[in-house]
């Protein structure tokens, strides 16, 4: 595991801390919310609730961007990484990195819509999907991201 005075760290981090609630990943080039909407609502969300999180991050320029939007399968999935991890909100291990904020859910939505009005989720804490009904509320949450150029 690699931790912050970890003397093999190197200036060509993956991911950076902005300063400004948003880290940049370097590798894939994208930029996400460096909260989750359970942290920043205190309250679990359906498929439709993350999608209207997302769009109250757009209305208030979140950061000065207004392209913020789900993540897909494959873009969640690039989050994940055995040899780093922070807390979540149980306290237990999610599998991401320490430039994110500790404390949110182990999960996102994804915009990866499937039949029977379903969606997948991304678990943090296990390192893999599962389909959940758009409607349910169980503990999930969506973590914003957007593209950078």
């Amino acid at each position: 595991m690699k931790f912050e005075g970890d003397s093999t760290l190197t200036d060509e981090k993956r991911f950076s801390d902005n300063g400004d609630g948003t880290v940049t990943d370097k590798e894939n080039k994208l930029m996400w919310n460096q909260t989750d909407a359970y942290q920043d609502t205190s309250k679990w969300s359906n498929w439709f609730m993350a999608e209207d999180y997302i769009k109250e991050l757009n209305n208030k320029k979140f950061a000065g961007y207004v392209d913020w939007r789900m993540p897909n399968l494959e873009e969640a999935e690039t989050l994940f990484d055995e040899d780093v991890f922070i807390r979540d909100m149980d306290r237990f291990e999610i599998f991401i990195d320490t430039a994110f904020s500790p404390g949110g859910g182990f999960t996102t939505w994804t915009s990866d819509q499937r039949p029977h009005g379903t969606a997948c989720i991304f678990y943090f804490r296990y390192g893999h999907a599962n389909s959940n009904h758009k409607e349910d509320i169980t503990k999930d949450t969506i973590r914003a991201v957007r593209n950078i150029d």
